[in-house]
């Protein structure tokens, strides 16, 4: 009996050092990734046969975990979120700020909530209503290569002055967008995007030095790129945001239409 649970006890050991470095690779490589992500990466990913929990146990003995803020802002939301039933019904966009050595960059991102894919995306050195309707117009050219118009988008973002501006606004009018704008007290009106402006924060932004805008910004498209087309998604059952943008359009192709 001793010497069978010691047999156990010895076979556990050894499948720990075996795992222990492909755990110190991943998080040498996304050293803010949580023990779920680190899991389902050496699970999805590599096909490894291996327990969530014991991920979690060998990231906590070895001091991988990652420590979260305990303060977080207390705010009462005053409506729900929209929630899509496929890709391209609601777009979110979202800006956020990156120094480099020659000057701040301002970089916007349009988030399919959906399919959490980047459709569109802007990096420059200014951040007025033009930059935004770039990285929008680069979303409309990809997904709606007919025409974006009587094809039921809706397009949410904060009430800064980018995307109420008057040539945003007046833009998407002529597009046939519909805009809707979150409040300070609704904090999860933008939350998909907000999520995804962290997780690129903490991927890409804050683990360089950036020398220029032009250094950033091919960093930046070809992250978005493997985000699109790699990145596992608890919300989407660990899925990538293309797998499931993919899907999902092929299932809409597929479904005969009903009769009137």
């Amino acid at each position: 009996m001793v010497s069978g649970r010691r047999r156990t006890a010895q076979v556990q050991l050894q499948r720990d050092a075996e795992l222990l470095p492909l755990i110190e690779a991943l998080k040498m490589e996304h050293p803010f990734w949580g023990y779920r992500r680190v899991w389902a990466t050496l699970r999805h990913k590599s096909g490894m046969n291996v327990n969530a929990k014991r991920v979690g146990r060998l990231m906590r003995l070895h001091g991988l975990g990652v420590r979260r803020a305990a303060l977080r802002a207390k705010r009462t939301p005053t409506g729900s979120k929209p929630r899509p039933v496929r890709p391209c019904q609601w777009w979110d966009v979202d800006m956020t700020k990156v120094m480099t050595e020659s000057g701040w960059v301002y970089v916007v991102l349009v988030v399919d909530w959906f399919s959490k894919k980047i459709v569109g995306h802007h990096a420059g050195y200014q951040s007025r209503s033009h930059e935004w309707l770039q990285a929008l117009e680069m979303g409309i050219q990809a997904h709606f290569p007919e025409g974006v118009r009587e094809q039921g988008l809706s397009l949410m973002s904060d009430n800064g002055c980018q995307p109420t501006g008057k040539a945003f606004v007046r833009e998407c009018a002529i597009l046939g967008i519909s805009q809707a704008f979150t409040s300070y007290n609704n904090p999860k009106g933008n939350a998909d995007t907000e999520r995804t402006m962290r997780t690129i924060k903490e991927e890409l932004f804050w683990l360089h030095e950036w020398r220029s805008l032009e250094h950033l910004a091919d960093a930046l498209s070809g992250w978005i790129e493997l985000f699109n087309t790699t990145y596992l998604h608890s919300a989407l059952g660990w899925k990538t945001p293309q797998c499931v943008h993919q899907q999902a359009g092929k299932k809409r192709k597929d479904t005969p239409l009903k009769a009137a």
